[in-house]
């Protein structure tokens, strides 16, 4: 990843949570991250379904509701993207 990180990543110390837990439950939600991209790749999403009756001439219901969806599943990736650098943080550290 190499990007520069705007906030605190864990630290493994001996006061503090062991690494290969921390370790585990972030792979756990990467994990649930992939299972909900599957979910949303194979959820039904078709124009069909966003007629609405009460949009003026000119207006596109469809094309709102993906603008919508998209900037949701962006934040789905920058919040996978955070869990992967824990997650590559927690490995670099050599306790």
């Amino acid at each position: 990843m190499n990007k520069a990180i705007k906030y605190p990543l864990p630290t493994v110390n001996f006061n503090g949570t062991d690494r290969e837990t921390l370790l585990k439950d972030n792979v756990r939600i990467l994990s649930a991250i992939a299972d909900l991209r599957e979910a949303i790749n194979a959820s039904t999403f078709h124009p069909r379904d966003y007629y609405v009756a009460t949009y003026q001439e000119g207006q596109a219901p469809y094309q709102e509701a993906r603008d919508e969806r998209a900037k949701h599943i962006n934040k789905i990736a920058d919040f996978a993207e955070y869990i992967e650098q824990h997650i590559e943080h927690l490995v670099d550290q050599n306790y």
